[in-house]
């Protein structure tokens, strides 16, 4: 007999290649989704419940107070910046450390007003909440 190589030895037929890899395209894009179903449902498992925690707990509004001297609007600032630490010394003697940050209060009201030519008064009414 002649030596005559049958065309498919060693290689699939067309046919066959292209199921096989189909079958390799299915595999990878199923284990793509079944990762990107998993991270959704993580991500939406995660953020969907809000910890008890993350919510904020207030306390009564506490006065804070304080005075202080100066010219062109240099006294309003200083008895602003004494009366939000008055504020802080009140409410960690009142509630303790957790509460006394001040970005963290809600329902700020601020009053400052000039009282003679150089003497400036402050007060601040914020409620203190912790997260």
């Amino acid at each position: 007999m002649a030596d005559v190589r049958d065309p498919y030895v060693g290689r699939r037929p067309a046919k066959l290649q292209i199921v096989a890899l189909w079958r390799v395209f299915v595999m990878r894009t199923t284990v793509k989704f079944a990762a990107l179903a998993a991270s959704t449902t993580a991500l939406i498992s995660g953020f969907g419940v809000l910890d008890a925690n993350a919510l904020p707990r207030c306390r009564p509004p506490v006065e804070g107070l304080a005075s202080a001297t100066g010219i062109l609007g240099a006294g309003t600032e200083k008895a602003r910046i004494e009366a939000r630490e008055n504020w802080k010394i009140t409410v960690r003697h009142l509630y303790g450390p957790r509460y006394a940050d001040f970005y963290n209060a809600q329902n700020k009201q601020w009053d400052c007003k000039k009282g003679a030519i150089l003497l400036a008064k402050c007060v601040v009414v914020a409620k203190p909440c912790r997260y």
